[in-house]
């Protein structure tokens, strides 16, 4: 049995950024999950925060996740610090970013490093200002993919934390566990996901030699780590419903609650 209570959300991600809400949420709480990430839903199809709160029907806003393009200019920092103002409204603990997108034939250059720290560190000190972490998320295809590159971004930055994917790790063939156990000092929160045949699959299906998730989440426990594991299923061959509920059943297959901590249930 677990020895630490690790906290779970459910990420929006296989429903599209432009999903049905009373639906998708439904679907979410049916597969039994308490909290959820908002991934990339822009401001005006989230709506008002009252009507988002009747639409989430109970279920805890945990994080919520957006993407930076290279170059970065000032509007996709102002489309930002509006999302993370939004989030502060839910009492969200973190905001996730990702990017910018990576070219192939180079790698990034120091200039391109430089560039995504600072729009990092400049959301995190907004983010700062209403408790708020700012966690970037290493990912195959963009700037930062590599431990070794992570470390860039990390001397550059202060306030930065990380959100570490399981996947994705184990993706650029770099060992998960060894990596939010070497970062668990910038750590903000965790994504999850699993990959099989070139594609994103539930849990416990997942074909990567390097990616253990028992052993993820007991190493997680071992940290007593506070910050939310998110599970993610970016795609789906059945229903978004359908992955909602696998996923749910192989977490609870494990022995975790996906009920909240009485915290967290009460923000």
């Amino acid at each position: 049995m677990p020895s630490f209570p690790l906290k779970f959300a459910y990420s929006t991600i296989n429903w599209s950024t432009k999903p049905d809400l009373a639906t998708m949420f439904a679907e979410i709480r049916a597969a039994g999950w308490q909290a959820v990430e908002l991934f990339d839903h822009s401001l005006d199809w989230l709506g008002t925060p009252d009507s988002l709160r009747e639409q989430l029907g109970g279920l805890r806003v945990a994080t919520l996740f957006g993407g930076l393009e290279l170059p970065i200019d000032q509007a996709q920092i102002a489309i930002h610090k509006r999302r993370i103002d939004y989030a502060a409204l839910f009492h969200a603990d973190a905001y996730g970013l990702v990017g910018g997108g990576r070219l192939r034939m180079r790698p990034p250059s120091d200039a391109e490093y430089a560039a995504l720290a600072g729009a990092c560190e400049e959301l995190a000190v907004h983010g700062a200002q209403h408790g708020i972490e700012i966690g970037y998320h290493p990912h195959t295809g963009c700037t930062i993919e590599t431990g070794e590159e992570i470390d860039i971004l990390l001397k550059h930055t202060r306030l930065t934390k990380l959100c570490l994917d399981s996947s994705h790790i184990a993706l650029v063939e770099e060992d998960p566990v060894t990596q939010i156990r070497h970062y668990a000092q910038r750590l903000s929160y965790v994504h999850v996901k699993e990959w099989a045949l070139g594609k994103f699959v539930e849990l416990g299906r997942g074909r990567l030699p390097l990616l253990d998730h028992p052993a993820f989440f007991a190493a997680l426990e071992e940290m007593k780590f506070e910050g939310w594991v998110v599970v993610e299923n970016s795609r789906s061959d059945v229903s978004p419903a359908e992955s909602a509920r696998i996923n749910a059943e192989y977490i609870r297959g494990l022995g975790y609650d996906l009920a909240l901590p009485t915290r967290e249930a009460q923000t």
